[in-house]
Formats: structure tokens, C-alpha cells, sequence
């Protein structure tokens, strides 16, 4: 078991292969169940767009709910994680919302840091297209999309910086979800400190397990998606199929959704849940006082 401070990335990534390996037929199951809660949801947000907004919250509610069963399961308590299926996903719901909102505030500070160096660098020779685009949208995208074609290394800078705050911010939490489980209260900034020296660490185990996982899952949607009609890496082919094809939309949904719970979310559930295993503060044991 990981120990704190110490975090052995093979027996980390091991250890979620084997949950999921031990736990293949449950984790279909409940990937089903989600996926389908979630397709229902995504129907009410696409036939009622003025529920929208909630179709969205109760979808992602519906996600939680499976991947904190996944993480009951992973704690080794199968039998409770049917008793507890909605209690523990309104905590990991509560968590991961509470993980978004600092990661926003993070982000955006950082966006304001990129903006002020890009305009002073890269981006300069494009600002007086931009300011003469004024509030043609169509004119501001193609400049910037002639901006990404021609400055390929800013973009990738850009990019790499971006992608490296968020994995290391969402390392320093990643232990928010199965403790907010076991605790039976949100956990989020409380399990900071139990991932102190361990974050690079924590970063490479989930790099090495879930990249390949996201991967595949990202695949296998999109041939999905291909073989119902609808091009998901083509934003504006996705929303016409919403209005030309709801029901192709809402079958696609159900197997995205599927793959990624059961492909994906399994695997994270099990890394995190063994890493708060090793990582969290052991609880004080009472000392003798016998004379």
C-alpha cells in the first residue's frame, strides 16, 4: 500500500487494474444504470430547454453517484455501496463542485497572465486585425485560427501550461472524492495536506493508468458517434444532429457515457481510492494511562 509521502506509481496503477479486474461485472452494471440516468437527463435538457441547466446538474449528479459507488466498492465495502448510492454522490458531487470552483478561480487568474504575455509576444502582430474585427465573431475566430496555424509552438506552450496547472492542482485534490466518501462530509482542502511530496508521483500514476484509458474511451466515442451519424470532434455537426437527430444524439450519450464510466472512472476510482488508503493521516490511537 502507498505510504505517506511515498507514493510507488506500479503498485498504485496495479492496484486500480486489479479492482477493476475483480470487479468487472459490477462496474457494468452500475456504468449502465449511470449511463442510462444520465441519457434520461440529457433528454429532459434537450426536449425542455428551459430545464436545461438542471438536466445538466442532475446528469452530472448521476455520474457522481456511479463513481462513488466505484469508490465504496474499491474501500471494500460492496455490500454498503447500494445503500449508500445516493448519500455518497451527493458528497462527491459537492466535492468535485467545490474542486471546479477553486480550479476556475485558479485558471482565470492564470488566463489574465497568459493574455498580458501573449499580447506583448506572439499575438501582438494580430491585434490590430483583432481590434478591427471588432464584434465580428466569424472574422475574430478566423484570425485566431490563423494565429494557431502559424505560431504551432506558442499554442503548444499554451497549452502544456494550462494542462500542467490543472494536473497538478487536481493531484494536490485527488484524494477529495474517497475521503468525502469514508468521512461522510465533504473533503477537499482538508486532503491537501496528505498529498504533500507525493503530487509528482501522484501525477505520474495517473498519467501512466488514465491517459491510455481516456484514450481508448476517446476513441471508441467517437467511432461511436461515427456509426450513429454524428462527427463528435465537429462542434457545429454536433449541435445540428441535437436538432436534426435528437434520438441518434441521445443513443450516442448512452454509449459515451457507458465507456466512460466503465472504462475510465472505474480505473480513477480505484487509483484514488488506494492512494487515500496509503496517504491519509493515521488516526491517533489512545494512549495508556495505567499507572
Amino acid at each position: 500500500m502507498a505510504e505517506a509521502g511515498r507514493v510507488p506509481v506500479g503498485e498504485c496503477v496495479g492496484a486500480a487494474l486489479r479492482f477493476v479486474r475483480a470487479n468487472v461485472r459490477l462496474i457494468a452494471i452500475m456504468s449502465a444504470l449511470g449511463a442510462i440516468a444520465g441519457t434520461f437527463f440529457s433528454a429532459i435538457g434537450l426536449f425542455v430547454t428551459q430545464l436545461s441547466l438542471l438536466a445538466m446538474l442532475a446528469f452530472g449528479l448521476a455520474q457522481a453517484i456511479v463513481y462513488a459507488a466505484f469508490i465504496r466498492v474499491a474501500m471494500g465495502g460492496a455490500q454498503s455501496a447500494y445503500q449508500r448510492l445516493a448519500g455518497d454522490g451527493v458528497l462527491v458531487w459537492a466535492a468535485m463542485a467545490v474542486v471546479a470552483f477553486f480550479l476556475f478561480i485558479v485558471l482565470t487568474l492564470c488566463v489574465f497572465a497568459a493574455a498580458i504575455a501573449l499580447a506583448a509576444g506572439p499575438i501582438a502582430p494580430y491585434i490590430g486585425e483583432l481590434q478591427a474585427a471588432g464584434d465580428d465573431q466569424e472574422a475574430v475566430v478566423a484570425i485566431m485560427v490563423r494565429f494557431s496555424e502559424e505560431n504551432p509552438g506558442a499554442l503548444l506552450a499554451l497549452t502544456l501550461f494550462f494542462g500542467g496547472i490543472w494536473l497538478l492542482l487536481t493531484s494536490r485534490l485527488y484524494l477529495a472524492a474517497p475521503a468525502s466518501v469514508e468521512a461522510k462530509r465533504v473533503m477537499v482542502f482538508d486532503t491537501w495536506k496528505a498529498t504533500k511530496g507525493a503530487m509528482l508521483r501522484i501525477c505520474a500514476a495517473r498519467l501512466l493508468l488514465l491517459l491510455p484509458a481516456y484514450l481508448l474511451v476517446s476513441a471508441l466515442s467517437y467511432l461511436f458517434g461515427r456509426a450513429v451519424g454524428i462527427d463528435t470532434m465537429d462542434f457545429n455537426a454536433v449541435a445540428a444532429a441535437a436538432r436534426a437527430n435528437p434520438v441518434g444524439v441521445l443513443v450516442y450519450n448512452l454509449g459515451a457515457s457507458f465507456l466512460t464510466l466503465a472504462a475510465y472512472s472505474s480505473f480513477e476510482a480505484g487509483l484514488s481510492t488506494y492512494l487515500y488508503q496509503g496517504l491519509k493521516p493515521a488516526a491517533a490511537q489512545p494512549t495508556s494511562t495505567a499507572p
